[in-house]
């Protein structure tokens, strides 16, 4: 990907973690010629009302632009450019949302409106439902906080199967982080500056439960998927209280994988624990380990087509594969049993021995190192210990 056009998250945000820089990052526009494939797509985008503002040639793939999956799973145009200056989308959001949900009423979520101020530290607004969700939460309780990636919402898949999973399992508290305003923007490098925003609030939440609802931070554990496990790394990194674990579900790559520094993404200095599960790794996730223990399930990729080739897109994206991942091994007969390997390069060649730990929610917080495993192409993807 080239860093000439992409800037790093890093670069774009002065300094990393600490405050937005009070001015954007330009950029040249690439104009070129209509890619081949441009008939095709262009029915979709008139369709959702979505107008090209950057041409869309094959050969700058990856470099001006590409697709992502939403939280449901389906492929969109993603511009990894500047937007034009006169874009005014989601220019000031003004406020996200807490969710959370109980396991005596899960379809009734309490939901908290979180507004940003200048400082860009969270203000409770004085209508918000703060008293009432602290009332409702239990301190005895361990406690999920769940936040989605790239146009996406709370309602997306990416949440939903696992806060689902969770509720089913019961005795738990679960949040889930709604972003939407500010996630939903077909130029990509915005709703990537906003992960630093959004860790932050998270990270206000976390000190408001331990505060005011005396919550063991040890058994705190953020889960996020694509931007989202960024937005946990930073939460964990603004919280006055070191939590438990954190869980990244394929962190997302473009303007974070590139940028020198552990400051500028999840890593394992976050928290107590680390876990990732890379798989559509090197394209739109992570390729290097970053946790205390990095998952590679099919070596970091499908076992079918959708993570890398533009013509097979359509089929399946093995990003989301991550959270579809996570919420089956909560309640999984199965489980995901990983085998540890020495490197990436033992990854790659299925050259891996010795005794397999599971992945997703009942990793043992006391592993270490990488590991690979196979899964099915088909829901339940789960193989158990005996898989060949």
């Amino acid at each position: 990907m080239s860093i000439s056009t992409l800037h790093c998250v890093c670069n774009i945000i002065n300094p990393c973690r600490n405050e937005l820089a009070s001015s954007f990052i330009l950029v040249q526009w690439i104009i070129s010629g209509v890619a081949s494939f441009l008939n095709f797509v262009r029915p979709i985008w008139n369709f959702i009302g979505i107008r090209a503002q950057v041409e869309l040639n094959e050969e700058d793939y990856n470099d001006t632009w590409m697709y992502m999956p939403d939280g449901d799973g389906e492929p969109q145009v993603a511009y990894l450019v500047e937007p034009p200056p006169d874009d005014n989308r989601n220019e000031e959001p003004q406020f996200i949302q807490f969710e959370y949900y109980s396991s005596s009423n899960p379809s009734e979520p309490v939901i908290n409106n979180v507004w940003m101020n200048e400082g860009d530290v969270p203000t409770r607004h004085k209508r918000d439902t703060w008293e009432e969700m602290a009332e409702k939460f239990n301190p005895a309780l361990d406690t999920k906080i769940l936040v989605h990636g790239w146009k996406s919402s709370t309602q997306s898949n990416s949440i939903q199967s696992i806060r689902g999973g969770y509720i089913k399992r019961g005795h738990v508290n679960v949040f889930a982080i709604n972003w939407r305003d500010q996630a939903d923007n077909i130029y990509y490098l915005r709703p990537a500056r906003y992960t630093v925003q959004v860790g932050r609030a998270v990270a206000k939440l976390i000190d408001l439960l331990v505060e005011e609802k005396n919550a063991d931070p040890k058994r705190i554990h953020l889960i996020g998927h694509s931007l989202g496990s960024h937005i946990m790394g930073y939460a964990g990194s603004y919280t006055k209280y070191r939590v438990g674990r954190i869980t990244g579900l394929d962190p997302a790559r473009p303007a974070f994988e590139d940028c020198i520094g552990p400051e500028n993404h999840l890593d394992r200095t976050d928290a107590d624990f680390v876990d990732v599960i890379h798989s559509c790794a090197g394209f739109l996730g992570f390729k290097n380990p970053i946790g205390h223990v990095d998952f590679y399930p099919n070596g970091g990729n499908p076992p079918q087509p959708g993570c890398t080739e533009i013509s097979q897109i359509f089929t399946g994206c093995s990003h989301g594969r991550s959270y579809e991942y996570y919420a089956e091994s909560i309640n999984s007969d199965k489980g995901f049993y990983a085998v540890p390997c020495g490197s990436l390069f033992d990854v790659k060649g299925k050259n891996c021995t010795g005794e397999k730990i599971l992945m997703g929610d009942p990793t043992p917080t006391t592993a270490e190192g990488i590991y690979y495993l196979k899964t099915s192409n088909q829901s339940s993807f789960a193989l158990g210990m005996d898989y060949k």
